[in-house]
């Protein structure tokens, strides 16, 4: 006889990952599909009853989004300059243009010469108007006996392309007889390549071309969001940054496939940005925004900088084709780093220790690209301004860009704008 049962018992190991992932599906699953479920009913009954509408994000389709829209009237807004923590008023007319100046009277000025400024966040500063490049600009051809009126649109993270399309319509509707472009070195050459929720030009057969917007973090103008339960999950990505991210990765997979290279070098690029982060500052990515992620782009995606410069010169060659008359004026707008070159704030010094490229390389490339613009200018038929001879001179003894997010202050600006007005008034006719 032996003792206890006769029935033979088994050791049971431990179960294998996969074992375990499949009975937490089994689980879950019923769960899910009750959610599922409940959510799907919930949403459906909402949009018959017609409660809680999600609110739409449509862009331009022309633009992709602007920063202000006309209102009929001229208005004051202000802004805060975020180094300082100082509060400042500036205008915009009845249109939605930085200017003092109503639309009919920019209108009707045939004796007066009128002058279209635009560009990105560097031309949209934080300043009364006077005290930017533009007001510098106009005053200073004022004080030269030339009468000027001058009027800016320019919007953070828009590229040249989207500047110009911004001020096309009232480049045409007002006859202006200058337009100055305002290019900034340190991120506007990556701009042009990106077609996220922006026009962008696009090479075919017979040259290049543009082409619409792709919508990303914009609806599409013709869209109307129905779905609430879509809606909040979108809400509660944006605010834990989780659909950034996706749509960043969307993005540079496209730009991976054109350059035939493989998805590590996304992954590469996008840690380098995270390296090249500086808490130290007020705006932790102001070093990586405002001039790294260019430099960064450019390593990780060897040919895009070629391919760049051939849609900056496409760029000046179509808007000198759709105004043959006018004067058209290559106003390149330099980093703090390039301007700087010598010598940058500490915290961005040490950026440089965790990166795989050099501060030396950084500026040789983006001096290269500045000289880039000089050659274009001159290849279609454009001025140009040397804002770099300009600024680099009074860095030492001035403190021309803030040190939040590095944009230009108005001792800069005063610079550009009376180095513009020079170049402008040499061209007028009778000024030769």
């Amino acid at each position: 006889m032996t003792n206890g049962s006769d029935r033979q018992t088994h050791d049971v190991g431990p179960k294998s990952l996969g074992q375990r992932l499949r009975t937490a599906a089994r689980q879950t699953a019923p769960y899910l599909g009750v959610t599922t479920v409940t959510l799907v009913v919930l949403d459906v009954l909402l949009i018959v009853l017609g409660l809680f509408p999600p609110a739409g994000d449509p862009g331009n389709p022309e633009v992709g989004w602007l920063p202000a829209s006309g209102t009929g009237k001229i208005r004051e807004t202000q802004c805060i300059e975020y180094s300082t923590g100082e509060v400042f008023s500036f205008f915009r007319n009845e249109a939605g243009l930085r200017s003092e100046y109503s639309v009919s009277d920019l209108a009707s000025s045939p004796e007066t010469t009128v002058i279209a400024v635009t560009g990105d966040s560097h031309t949209d500063l934080c300043a009364p108007n006077r005290q930017t490049h533009f007001g510098v600009l106009e005053d200073a051809l004022v004080a030269e006996g030339i009468a000027a009126r001058s009027y800016a649109f320019g919007a953070g993270m828009y590229s040249p392309l989207q500047a110009y399309m911004a001020v096309r319509p009232s480049m045409v509707e007002y006859d202006s007889d200058v337009l100055v472009l305002n290019f900034y070195t340190g991120n506007d050459f990556y701009d042009l390549l990106r077609v996220d929720d922006r026009p962008h030009l696009v090479a075919g057969a017979n040259g290049y071309t543009v082409a619409p917007p792709i919508w990303y973090r914009h609806d599409p103008p013709d869209s109307q969001r129905r779905s609430r339960v879509l809606f909040a999950l979108r809400e509660v990505s944006d605010r834990v940054g989780l659909r950034q991210v996706f749509l960043r990765l969307r993005y540079l997979r496209a730009a991976a496939a054109e350059q035939d290279v493989g998805l590590w070098h996304v992954f590469g690029y996008m840690n380098d940005l995270r390296k090249a982060m500086a808490p130290e500052l007020g705006y932790p990515a102001a070093y990586s925004a405002q001039m790294l992620n260019q430099q960064l782009f450019f390593h990780h995606f060897p040919d895009a900088k070629a391919e760049s410069l051939r849609r900056a010169e496409a760029l000046l060659g179509l808007i000198r084709k759709e105004h043959p008359d006018r004067t058209l004026v290559l106003s390149p707008l330099p980093s703090y780093q390039l301007v700087r070159a010598g010598g940058i704030d500490a915290p961005l010094e040490s950026v440089w220790q965790r990166l795989p490229i050099d501060h030396e390389s950084a500026l040789q490339e983006e001096g290269e690209l500045y000289e880039e613009l000089r050659d274009l200018a001159a290849r279609t038929g454009w001025l140009f301004v040397d804002n770099l001879a300009a600024l680099r001179p009074a860095a030492p003894s001035n403190r021309l860009f803030n040190a939040f997010d590095y944009h230009l202050l108005p001792p800069a600006s005063a610079l550009v704008g009376q180095t513009q007005a020079e170049v402008i008034a040499a061209e007028l006719p009778g000024r030769n």
